[in-house]
């Protein structure tokens, strides 16, 4: 039995903050701890779960339940602010060590069930959304506030010249630098149009651009499923891009399944065809088709772009070997998919995209999808 004097209370608050209810179980309320740890541990994964099934009501539940969580974890640590029985260097070297190994078998617990990635273009549009901007004046009446950008995603952005001088391009390309008198300026975002041209005349203070960027959506992805059953078309598909030709690696994109292993695709714009039958079903290939709700319809590729190789031609046509599948944006005519770089490997697969879940004004964005 360890006779020492315990330590100070704030011993006890640091161990219940690297491994929740460890304070409780060295002070001897080793129930208390246990109880704490399985509560803590148990209630954030079964909220994460519930924020995956369609709907708003379980989407309430499970940003209920991890309100709940985080409030009961305030609960422990305030609790854990107690003294507690020494443990030595050893002890403290494996509760950090344990508190460490706890934390990578939550998050891959955690990645069994679910993962998140953020669209960033318009190539699902309209049914997602990436990266917007509107240029707006300072001044703006509808000048987005913190509380608004919380809600939507929208933040009022403002890029002002320190010096005076005439705004010029000392670099190009897709974002080129802007330069005034002797300082250099990062680019407005892209699609923005700054309020001087260059060769203008710039005073110190004066903006260069301002305006309001709304954050792309950030959508959750169902990782469970496809080990249960197979994609079907129709599906929202989140895959990684590594050994994909012609794309970055270690991103995560999100596209439709068109295509399913051992089809023949084509496209017939503004139908898309598979094994020589318009696609109807499911009803959102209709919509896309019908140019209905914003949508343009099925494209062809530009045969002059670097690298399609595939579908320039009513007649061309792509056969899907048994693990891959053919992803195409809702919107083709902006979208660089399958038509371009080919199929998706069906080790690439992620999960299936099921919900928005920030912006909040957009967290059903995906029910019916």
């Amino acid at each position: 039995m360890n006779d020492k004097a315990p330590y100070g209370r704030w011993a006890g608050l640091l161990l219940g903050f690297l491994i929740t209810g460890s304070a409780h179980y060295l002070s001897g309320r080793r129930s208390a701890g246990i109880m704490w740890f399985i509560s803590l541990f148990g209630l954030p994964v079964m909220a994460i779960a519930l924020l995956v099934v369609p709907g708003t009501i379980p989407y309430d539940a499970g940003v209920a339940m991890l309100l709940v969580s985080t409030i009961l974890w305030f609960v422990m640590l305030k609790q854990s602010f107690r003294p507690v029985r020494r443990i030595g260097v050893l002890g403290w070297i494996g509760v950090v060590a344990l508190a460490i190994v706890l934390d990578r078998a939550g998050s891959l617990l955690l990645h069994q069930f679910v993962a998140s990635c953020r669209i960033h273009g318009s190539s699902m549009s309209p049914t997602m959304l990436g990266v917007r901007v509107e240029d707006m004046r300072p001044d703006a009446p509808d000048r987005p506030g913190p509380f608004q950008s919380i809600l939507t995603g929208r933040r009022f952005r403002q890029i002002k010249v320190s010096e005076g001088g005439i705004l010029e391009f000392p670099s190009t390309g897709p974002a080129p630098m802007y330069s005034v008198g002797s300082k250099t300026y990062d680019p407005p975002p892209l699609g923005a149009r700054p309020f001087k041209k260059p060769g203008e005349h710039l005073s110190p203070g004066e903006t260069l651009w301002s305006g309001v960027i709304t954050t792309g959506d950030c959508v959750l992805v169902d990782t469970l499923s496809y080990r249960l059953g197979n994609p079907q078309r129709g599906d929202l598909l989140a895959f990684k891009t590594d050994g994909i030709r012609s794309l970055s690696m270690g991103q995560v994109w999100v596209k439709r399944i068109a295509g399913l292993p051992g089809e023949h695709i084509r496209i017939e714009p503004p139908y898309l065809i598979v094994n020589d039958k318009k696609v109807t079903q499911p009803a959102i290939f209709q919509t896309i088709a019908g140019k209905a709700d914003g949508h343009a319809g099925y494209f062809l590729t530009d045969e002059h772009y670097p690298g399609a190789a595939r579908l320039t031609k009513t007649t061309d046509e792509v056969v899907l070997r048994k693990d891959e599948y053919f992803v195409l944006g809702d919107n083709t005519e902006n979208s660089l998919d399958s038509r371009y770089w080919g199929p998706v490997p069906k080790r690439n697969i992620v999960g299936k995209a099921v919900r928005v879940f920030w912006p909040f004004t957009r967290i059903n964005a995906l029910d019916g999808q």
